[in-house]
């Protein structure tokens, strides 16, 4: 057995459970429990949990991503530019391009889109009538499109990644 393989794939498949598990967690379940509190409830905990999730998932991205291009090649299939061109390495391109646009759709579309939504005043958040305020929901709207977004980018990750398992 070749330990450092054994090793990268370990980290690999453990720093991609990180990444995408949280992904998930945060979308079906925090997110959710989340907006029955109030706005400035919402914020004060949100803060500490966006600041707590930065310090983890952004170095577990990269690391899923840096292992993931040396199990592919280093310790895969891909070991030339030909190999590429194969089932196998296609499949392999199409997973490090979507693991690597949808960290990079999260910090240069997500992050700012919840910056904007936590910039709105708690004040002008919401309307007489409790309803959110149109500048609100619009940075709302965004930031729950740009979630479904990403969820795409994982699955296309994670299809991949089950594809190659299989010789695709």
């Amino acid at each position: 057995m070749d330990w450092l393989q054994f090793i990268v794939q370990w980290l690999h498949v453990l720093m991609g459970i990180l990444w995408f598990g949280s992904s998930l967690t945060a979308n079906l379940i925090f997110i959710p429990a989340l907006m029955r509190l109030p706005l400035d409830r919402q914020r004060e905990i949100a803060v500490h949990y966006g600041e707590q999730a930065g310090r983890i998932l952004n170095p577990a991205a990269m690391a899923v991503i840096t292992l993931g291009l040396l199990r592919g090649t280093v310790f895969g299939q891909i070991k030339s530019f030909d190999a590429l061109t194969t089932t196998y390495g296609l499949t392999w391109l199409v997973g490090l391009i979507a693991a690597t646009s949808t960290f990079l759709f999260a910090k240069f579309v997500i992050e700012p889109g919840i910056a904007r939504m936590n910039a709105v005043p708690v004040s002008e958040a919401f309307l007489p009538d409790g309803k959110p305020s149109p500048a609100m929901a619009a940075a709302v709207d965004a930031v729950k499109r740009s979630a479904g977004l990403e969820m795409i980018g994982f699955f296309v990750v994670f299809t991949c990644m089950i594809l190659m398992r299989f010789g695709y």
